[in-house]
């Protein structure tokens, strides 16, 4: 019997093993709390691969009997496509933070970051509204004629990738004339 090992799961297992094996060399003094947890997840990682009745080594061919070369790797086929999805969510999950920091060297943290990859918060105060490009949240009467139809503030900030509008910015916008 061939005792297989492979899968996410179990090259986790196996990376859990080697951080407990390298934990005995680490530690200040080798003891046997530091032994037990190296153990420990070498035991797991062979239970798992026991259990799981696979290797980590990909099965020979059939009709050969042996196997040689590298581990393959799974990769999808368009690697650039998944690589520009996985960014897209990254991305959105920082403006999700972004949008709820209360700390200002986090907010000034992501701030920094999305410049140095290409994402720009849209601030659009004092422009004039654009129903394409903003969304109207609320209204004030403008001072003058002038003022009618220019965004008095941003309420939530828009935000674009590399040129691309991800999120329109909310927008307070001057509308009529205060009448004396």
């Amino acid at each position: 019997m061939t005792i297989r090992l492979g899968g996410p799961l179990v090259g986790a297992l196996v990376g859990l093993a080697a951080a407990g094996l390298g934990a005995v060399f680490i530690a200040d003094g080798f003891d046997w709390r530091t032994l037990a947890v190296a153990a420990g997840a070498v035991v797991v990682a062979s239970a798992a691969a026991f259990a799981a009745n696979r290797s980590i080594t990909p099965a020979p061919a059939p009709g050969t009997g042996a196997h040689s070369g590298g581990v393959p790797v799974d990769r999808p086929a368009d690697g650039g496509a998944q690589a520009e999805a996985d960014r897209a969510v990254l991305v959105e999950a920082c403006i999700w933070m972004r949008d709820r920091a209360t700390s200002p060297a986090l907010a000034s943290q992501l701030d920094q970051t999305f410049q140095r990859v290409g994402v720009a918060a849209i601030d659009a105060t004092g422009q004039r509204f654009d129903p394409t490009a903003h969304e109207a949240g609320a209204t004030v009467a403008a001072a003058s004629p002038s003022e009618d139809g220019i965004i008095a503030r941003t309420e939530t900030p828009g935000y674009s990738d590399r040129g691309k509008l991800l999120r329109h910015p909310v927008v307070t916008v001057y509308r009529g004339q205060v009448r004396a």
